[in-house]
């Protein structure tokens, strides 16, 4: 499941809908059916002030996770919560030729695979990860992301 956060931006019923879907299919595949996921929509300035706490990085970015490492995660299911820069997004989206609904959903799934743990550090681990993410977005008729003009 996925809580939404629309606090600073809002999006579509059809999105909201969509990522919903998207999160319990995920969340089925991976055998984790209780799994809960918390989503954010939050701007440029904001994304950058976490990359930079975080990942040590002063720039703004599309989307970061952060683990629930908490004793309550075995309570809440609340496996961790994702950022998404809505104004990031929306302009990679543009640059990238996609619809924002296509690339937020990739976002999430990207956001969501590493708190369950997949990561891009080795070139085998983002392969297999990239394929995922195809493999998990064409059942929503979302083409590959990685392959954009």
């Amino acid at each position: 499941m996925i809580k939404i956060n629309q606090e600073a931006f809002s999006i579509n019923n059809k999105l909201s809908k969509d990522l919903s879907a998207l999160s319990k299919e995920i969340f089925l595949l991976e055998q984790k059916p209780d799994a809960i996921v918390n989503l954010k929509f939050i701007n440029d300035e904001d994304i950058k002030i976490l990359n930079q706490k975080y990942r040590n990085k002063s720039m703004p970015t599309n989307v970061l996770s952060f683990e629930n490492d908490d004793i309550s995660k075995v309570h809440t299911n609340e496996i961790g919560d994702i950022a998404i820069s809505y104004e990031y997004a929306a302009r990679e989206a543009e640059e990238q030729k996609k619809t924002f609904h296509d690339h937020v959903m990739h976002l999430t799934l990207h956001g969501i695979l590493h708190l369950l743990g997949y990561d891009h550090q080795l070139e085998s681990d983002a392969e297999y990860m990239e394929l995922k993410e195809v493999n998990i977005l064409s059942k929503f008729n979302i083409m590959n992301p990685y392959k954009y003009e």
